[in-house]
């Protein structure tokens, strides 16, 4: 028989049996498009968060009090305090670029007769070189009112937003943090989505008036320090913890009092846990390409059953085993092949679907789509070859006697 001839005869036969064609193909397309939609949406999460953190740059690295993450925020043994920073700055580390300390409170806030709950930042201009906010009105904190403990405030957009109105530009009218009054000189917005959430709803003042005025301790939540040269931000975190521990008395034995992270560790970690995460759940999805597989090996056989007396015509008129089991293997692989299409299809448009809604880019790497193909392939191959091999081992007598 010509190859044609055997495509032809394949095709009538899935043609033949439309639903349990269908139904075949559906653990190929599940499997498919389930490896596709999860490795796009996990691909498409990393972007995101890289992209999200990018907007700061990974030139810089944090100080937090405590040990370690678990016991820096709220740890009230030996806080890290502006003397702290003003040493680090004033120890001249070439790579340094910039020290911006940080305070903290949770404080009542009220203005323009609406009053809110919201997070208030003890900062310093430095703040601005690191967090990079974009200024939608009026200026952001300076020098001279972190000098002079200036009672002005730069609210967040969506503090703004809640007691003066959408649209609306504050600056030059007051708010009271706690009972006492500052003046708003500007409003901001985060620069990326991620810090939204906690920026956007804060309001920053003077580092100095927070410590006079609303705290009255000298405690910071953390100090962020920039680097120039990115390449060299080891060394320079490795330079910043020998002279602090030395600043603050620690002993070499000692564990050191505070902890310092690089955010480029903390976008390396998350990344490698977003992959991690991913590949885990595209192993479990490849396993429906698995039960897929078994899924065509059945019905495969039992189409063998089925047709054993069209299998013994064949080989009366002179059809060779050859020509048999390539003809099973060809429905086989066609199974899989456009199940794997429709797979492709079905998990490219839901990923789509799905970056478009929850705001992430949509990514599709084209090694997946292809691995997706010869998946698809080698699972018609493998498991169309048992059924197609005993098709062919028929014999034609056997075969035109069966019932």
């Amino acid at each position: 028989m010509h190859f044609s001839q055997l495509i032809t005869s394949s095709n009538q036969a899935l043609r033949g049996s439309k639903l349990r064609t269908g139904l075949t193909m559906l653990g190929m397309v599940i499997g498919i498009s389930s490896v596709i939609l999860i490795s796009s949406i996990g691909q498409g999460a990393v972007a995101f968060i890289t992209q999200q953190l990018s907007v700061f740059g990974t030139n810089y690295f944090q100080i937090a009090p405590g040990a370690n993450a678990f016991s820096s925020f709220g740890s009230t043994s030996d806080p890290l305090t502006t003397a702290d920073a003003q040493a680090i700055q004033n120890a001249h580390i070439s790579n340094i670029e910039s020290v911006a300390p940080f305070g903290f409170a949770n404080s009542a806030i009220s203005g323009n007769d609406e009053k809110t709950q919201a997070l208030v930042y003890g900062l310093t201009s430095e703040a601005q070189v690191i967090l990079k906010p974009d200024v939608i009105y009026g200026e952001f904190i300076s020098d001279i009112d972190d000098t002079n403990h200036a009672k002005v405030a730069v609210l967040g957009y969506d503090v703004a937003k809640d007691l003066f109105g959408e649209g609306t530009d504050p600056v030059g009218d007051s708010i009271r943090i706690d009972n006492q009054r500052y003046r708003v000189i500007g409003v901001t917005k985060a620069s990326g989505a991620l810090t939204a959430g906690f920026f956007n709803n804060a309001v920053s003042v003077p580092l100095s008036s927070m410590i006079s005025n609303i705290t009255g301790i000298d405690k910071l939540v953390e100090i962020d320090i920039s680097v120039h040269n990115e390449d060299l931000i080891n060394q320079t975190i490795d330079d910043v913890e020998t002279y602090l521990r030395d600043y603050r008395d620690i002993a070499p034995e000692d564990d050191a009092d505070f902890y310092i992270q690089s955010f480029k560790d903390s976008l390396t970690t998350i990344q490698t846990i977003t992959n991690l995460l991913t590949l885990m759940v595209t192993g479990i999805s490849g396993i429906s390409l698995l039960v897929g597989g078994i899924g065509i090996m059945n019905i495969m056989l039992v189409t063998v059953t089925e047709r054993t007396r069209e299998i013994g015509l064949l080989k009366a008129i002179g059809a060779r085993d050859q020509d048999i089991l390539i003809q099973f293997l060809i429905e086989s692989v066609t199974l899989s092949l456009v199940g794997g299409a429709i797979g492709i299809i079905i998990g490219v448009t839901g990923a789509f679907a799905v970056s478009s809604l929850v705001h992430i880019p949509f990514v599709v790497n084209p090694l997946t789509v292809v691995i997706a193909v010869v998946v698809s392939s080698l699972v018609g191959i493998l498991f169309g070859l048992y059924p197609a091999r005993r098709a062919a081992s028929l014999h034609p007598i056997d075969a035109l006697r069966f019932e």
